[in-house]
């Protein structure tokens, strides 16, 4: 599955690929994300918990990030695996920061490139509804990540344990595109029904 989107967050693009390679900071910004300390390879263990109605299921592998302060993009490679019906994931993402010149303060807008692989129970789910799940995952991660960046510092207390990622939130996002795509079918029947009257 390939995915494009991007987004805005404030700052100005240096500034913000430095926060973007505090991944610990990040990785709360993500819902659903749980991420351990970082492995001496370099990577960071972890897992992602997506909860279907009262039943959760848990992601668990590892990530990997590279950053260019110096040409304001990144990488981001991680794997996957759930028990549960032989569900699996292996993500690429690369980014691309640039200054967002029309905003009266300093933003950054963000790029997106993503190249995904489902396997098992997720393969059919990421060919009728993938792209908009991504679109809700990224709308959710700049709306916490521009929250993460108006603080000052980090919070003193230590941080609340990580929400779920609701697949009824993402089945709503799945309906949605789906009830577009068929209106817009049905507006160039109409449309085409309307020509052959004439």
């Amino acid at each position: 599955m390939h995915f494009e989107g991007e987004f805005s967050v404030p700052g100005k693009p240096l500034d913000v690929i430095r926060r973007f390679a505090d991944v610990p900071r990040m990785a709360g910004c993500v819902p659903g994300a749980v991420l351990e300390p970082q492995a001496e390879d370099g990577s960071w263990p972890g897992a992602m918990i997506v909860a279907f109605g009262p039943k959760k299921i848990n992601f668990k592998g590892r990530v990997t990030t590279a950053f260019d302060f110096d040409a304001l993009t990144g990488s981001l490679h991680g794997r996957g695996a759930a028990d549960m019906r032989a569900a699996r994931i292996g993500v690429k993402v690369a980014f691309t920061l640039s200054n967002d010149a029309a905003a009266a303060a300093p933003t950054t807008r963000v790029k997106i490139a993503s190249d995904a692989e489902l396997g098992g129970v997720l393969a059919d789910f990421a060919r009728t509804g993938g792209v908009a799940v991504a679109n809700v995952i990224m709308a959710d991660f700049a709306q916490r990540a521009a929250a993460e960046f108006a603080k000052d510092d980090p919070p003193a207390k230590p941080p609340l344990a990580p929400a779920p990622l609701a697949a009824h939130t993402l089945l709503w996002a799945v309906i949605k595109a789906q009830f577009m795509q068929l209106g817009q079918w049905l507006r160039l029947i109409s449309r085409h029904h309307q020509g052959t009257k004439r």
